[in-house]
């Protein structure tokens, strides 16, 4: 096991673990150095994903039936009608 020692501070101050390892070095001349603490700022990954979509959709339908129209008497006349619209927005991100 190595040891450490350290003499000749200018500045006493008890430590706990967590900020005994934020400690960073000196200049040498007997003082410690102006980062005496050393809060680098730590970058997370930016995972995030914005999307901005406009979606629309328009379906209109019109029907008419005019089967039989001005016939009189007519007997057996029929309308098969069988609307269908379909319609559909997707985004994969």
């Amino acid at each position: 096991m190595n040891t450490l020692t350290i003499k000749d501070l200018s500045i006493t101050a008890q430590l706990d673990s967590k900020a005994m390892s934020a400690v960073r070095g000196g200049y040498g001349y007997g003082f410690p150095s102006s980062s005496y603490f050393s809060f680098d700022p730590v970058y997370a990954p930016n995972n995030s994903k914005t999307v901005n979509a406009t979606q629309l959709i328009n379906t209109s339908m019109s029907i008419q039936n005019a089967n039989g129209n001005n016939a009189a008497f007519v007997a057996g006349v029929t309308t098969t009608i069988n609307p269908h619209v379909s319609a559909s927005n997707n985004i994969n991100v």
